[in-house]
């Protein structure tokens, strides 16, 4: 009977975490969805954050499971095997992985955890320990095409992936990275400052990357702004729409700065690298601009998904002279931005990568070469 209710209180909590975010999910809701009285979920969990961080355990624990399967008699054939079995594993456990997604920004160690069990496999794939850049390479756009494509209903090319992974995509480059240091980049950025509305949302921006959006009042927002509360709801109905338009609003002047920034005389590998070097600086200089877009994922996800698939358009359009099928050019575009979406990660969380030329010298190997034996 214990087990019986514990996995009920873990069915329940997978269901309810998977659909709303951290922070508005309560014990008692929980409780609740698993038809028992709120009492009895402290025989089995202290408090939230305890039953949170046992289905970010239970999620790595199942993904390492699935890989003891992996087969294949060369690097090719593993290499498809081990994309099959993440993209499996995703279908069948596709609401613990979006409570993970949220979990990996609020709990590092966990992705660091999972990060250790991707290492082992591929080591079982390459019959070698890869580095951490390497790792990054190949990791990134699977995990990227797993969520994507199963929340899009797209079907997995594990061969053109694999093939794209081991032998590259785009054309070899002797483009510098240091070269970008020297370069001037353009930002297009909403200024007004006595505008009472742009100084909302430049607080809002700022207190909602930095702390929990459920713990940020309407009071705390006026009251950073130096406006009256009644300011706040002249022009936002409720804190839902303000966070929308911030969000908004970074969309918009993140895609701005990497269309206004293309260079003409760069190929599309150059493009890519570049586009990471503007990524980079974009929230390197504002980290909090990385925590609210990745929080928002949890809060507005239409509006993220909204820009994903504005990036990945844009990452499209950067390969119209290329030999690839349109389906292929998405499946070069979820790297690309898999990529991006991780080093977020390993940059600004974990700081497992901490040099940047290094890092965009490797990549830009990678894109033309991929990573064999």
């Amino acid at each position: 009977m214990k087990k019986k209710t514990k996995q009920k209180i873990i069915d329940s909590a997978i269901d309810l975490f998977s659909k709303d975010s951290y922070g508005k999910v309560s014990i008692a809701q929980i409780c609740k969805n698993a038809k028992i009285s709120n009492g009895i979920i402290y025989n089995y969990f202290r408090n939230k954050e305890e039953l949170f961080t046992y289905l970010l355990e239970e999620t790595s624990n199942r993904i390492e499971e699935q890989f003891k399967n992996i087969e294949g008699t060369n690097l090719q054939a593993r290499m498809e095997n081990f994309i099959l079995l993440n993209f499996d594993i995703t279908v069948k456990e596709f609401p613990l992985i979006r409570v993970y997604r949220e979990g990996q920004y609020k709990f590092i160690e966990y992705e660091q955890k999972l990060r250790k069990v991707y290492l082992e496999a591929l080591k079982v794939v390459y019959g070698r320990e890869l580095k951490e850049l390497e790792y990054l390479f190949i990791m990134s756009g699977i995990r990227y095409i797993n969520v994507n494509f199963v929340k899009r209903n797209l079907e997995i090319d594990e061969k053109f992936l694999a093939q794209v992974l081991l032998h590259g995509f785009f054309n070899r480059s002797d483009l510098e990275v240091e070269s970008f240091e020297d370069m001037d980049f353009y930002l297009r950025v909403l200024f007004n400052s006595g505008n009472k509305k742009h100084k909302l949302l430049e607080v809002g921006e700022k207190l909602f990357g930095e702390t929990n959006y459920y713990k940020v009042t309407i009071n705390d927002i006026a009251g950073e702004t130096q406006i009256g509360v009644g300011s706040f709801y002249h022009f936002y109905e409720n804190k839902e729409v303000f966070l929308r338009e911030i969000v908004a609003n970074l969309k918009k002047t993140t895609l701005y700065f990497l269309k206004d920034n293309v260079q003409k005389n760069f190929s599309v590998n150059e493009t890519h690298i570049l586009f990471l070097y503007l990524l980079l600086e974009f929230y390197g200089r504002s980290p909090h601009k990385y925590e609210l877009l990745r929080r928002s994922e949890f809060i507005a996800e239409d509006m993220v998904i909204d820009y994903n698939n504005s990036l990945d358009e844009l990452y499209i359009k950067t390969m119209e002279g290329l030999p690839y099928k349109f389906e292929e050019k998405r499946i070069i575009s979820s790297v690309l931005l898999g990529v991006a979406h991780y080093m977020g990660i390993e940059f600004f969380f974990t700081k497992n990568i901490k040099d940047k030329g290094e890092f965009l010298e490797e990549m830009k190997g990678y894109f033309a070469n991929g990573l064999r034996e």
